[in-house]
């Protein structure tokens, strides 16, 4: 087989054999790459096809076709190197390939057996330098790397013979160029071609397989971690697929239910909720399948049938199709939070109420009336109805503490209140104690006729308590004076004028006699009309 030939079979074997890297690198299963090795493949190839084109001559041709060559044993090198688990400077190409074009170019001007010697030289230590990377290190190379570390010196050895008989013997060299001495030279070539890149290849696939048995360790290693921090987290944490079917809950989560993580798994999570979220569950389920994350407060129902509430933070698993699969929520308990939340909104309400209801008579005060009067007056420019406000003073009350005692009128205060808070039934009304033995009632949307009959219903139920009043004047019994007053809205007056309107009737009341009721309505002139 002549010289032409044999470099023609390399140039194609290493083609191919980079186009086979090639199709290893983009395998879509199961992608695999050495670096340097696909480079230095397709680099010996173009050198050899180049050797193949001028291996009776020596040009421009020849010198790129020796550095490309050569550089292409150098990546051979490095993708070695990489296989033994060393690591390798991306950036060292850079001047190994500088230092090789500048050993050839610097042997250009010498004689031909010269520069053959620089060549054979340079592939010499190439071939030496992954015969030293897969024979040095630990004991525990394989029986393929040693087999391949020894066939690379080798190889290196024939090129150092070959170098030397160049560089020391020239005319020898010369002269022996055609015999068969040299021709161990492409034939080292090619067996290194042939055994480098069978063992190469299982040398990477066992690199490949080591390295998926670690990913395989770190990922069990992972998964053995996340349970573990899963299980012992302080929130509890559930885990639901595409029907929201629970399919893992933590411990944390299963105690605080009063469940056991076996009577968890596998039920629905609606089963775990009041029947009064149910639609907000749901809601909140159709978030997750169109991929939407959210953070919700929700109670759950545990064993014993009581609710507990949690801040929920759910987040939709997508497949890598973007199809839904399930979801992930973990789950702070706050019933302690909202135990307290609404024992401080009951404790406020109380303190709202107390600050609005007389201690004595438990019917708003005078604080409360002022407000409801402002509010209600203020409707009235909405609405353009009618309100009517009805002031009464307990007649000769004075006289009655002096005679009964203060214990006495209080408690006939209590009774008063306790009249007016069933007579002023309605939601809208409302009866107050304005002062002392003086109490008002707010009618909202109520004319004349009808304050003035709520009024003498009032009187009469007074009037019908018997409550004995031997210094009064007007009866034996306690009685009531009242001044009724009904407005509509207007500019020109003000919940103040308004009360003072009812507190001229109520003294017209007590001049005509007391124990009546005297009434009007205020007219935009100014005027109050009987």
């Amino acid at each position: 087989m002549d010289l032409r030939t044999v470099m023609m079979l390399l140039a194609v074997g290493s083609f191919l054999f980079g186009l086979f890297l090639l199709v290893l690198k983009f395998n879509v299963n199961h992608p695999q790459e050495v670096p340097f090795w696909i480079m230095a493949k397709f680099s010996q190839a173009v050198g050899y096809f180049l050797l193949y084109l001028r291996v009776n001559g020596y040009d421009a041709l020849s010198v790129l076709a020796n550095i490309t060559l050569i550089l292409g044993c150098a990546y051979e090198a490095w993708a070695v190197r990489i296989l033994t688990g060393a690591e390798v400077k991306r950036r060292l190409h850079l001047p190994v390939a500088a230092g090789i074009a500048a050993a050839i170019l610097a042997a250009l001007p010498l004689g031909s057996p010269y520069r053959g010697g620089v060549v054979f030289l340079l592939q010499s230590v190439f071939y030496l330098l992954p015969g030293a990377f897969l024979l040095h290190g630990p004991s525990g190379r394989s029986l393929l790397q040693r087999i391949l570390g020894f066939c690379y010196l080798a190889a290196s050895g024939v090129f150092l013979g070959a170098s030397l008989i160049c560089l020391a013997f020239p005319s020898f060299a010369v002269s022996a160029a055609g015999r068969p001495v040299f021709a161990v030279v492409p034939l080292a070539s090619f067996s290194i071609f042939l055994i480098g890149g069978f063992i190469l290849l299982t040398l990477a696939k066992e690199r490949s397989d080591r390295i998926v048995a670690e990913m395989r360790k770190s990922l069990r290693q992972s998964q053995t971690r996340f349970q573990r921090v899963v299980e012992t987290a302080t929130e509890g944490i559930l885990m639901f697929d595409e029907d929201f079917r629970i399919t893992f809950a933590n411990e944390k989560m299963a105690s605080v239910l009063g469940y056991a993580i076996g009577e968890m798994v596998g039920r629905p999570y609606e089963s775990l909720i009041p029947e009064s979220h149910i639609q907000l569950v749901r809601y909140q389920e159709m978030q997750r399948r169109l991929g939407n994350d959210s953070i919700y407060e929700c109670p759950l129902v545990g064993k014993d049938g009581k609710e507990r509430w949690f801040i929920i933070s759910a987040t939709a698993i997508v497949g890598d199709s973007g199809l839904f699969e399930g979801s992930f929520a973990m789950l702070s308990d706050i019933t302690e939070r909202r135990e307290m939340e609404l024992a401080l909104a009951e404790s406020n309400r109380r303190l709202t109420e107390m600050s609005h209801t007389d201690s004595l008579t438990g019917i708003a005060n005078r604080r409360l009336f002022d407000r409801v009067l402002e509010r209600e007056y203020a409707r009235l420019l909405r609405t353009k109805s009618q309100l009517s406000v009805i002031l009464l003073d307990l007649d000769h009350f004075k006289d009655y503490n002096d005679e009964y005692g203060h214990v006495m009128g209080d408690a006939c205060l209590r009774q008063i209140g306790a009249v007016l808070a069933e007579c002023v039934g309605r939601s809208l009304d409302l009866a107050a104690r304005y002062g002392g033995e003086e109490f008002a009632c707010i009618l909202p949307d109520t004319g004349l006729q009808a304050s003035v009959e709520m009024a003498e219903k009032i009187r009469r139920r007074i009037a019908g308590l018997n409550i004995e009043h031997s210094k009064s004047p007007v009866a034996p019994y306690v009685t009531a004076s009242f001044g009724v007053i009904t407005v509509h809205h207007s500019p020109n007056l003000s919940p103040a004028d308004i009360v003072n309107l009812a507190d001229r009737m109520l003294y017209r009341a007590k001049a005509a006699g007391r124990n009546c009721i005297e009434s009007a309505e205020w007219q935009e002139e100014g005027q109050a009309i009987s």
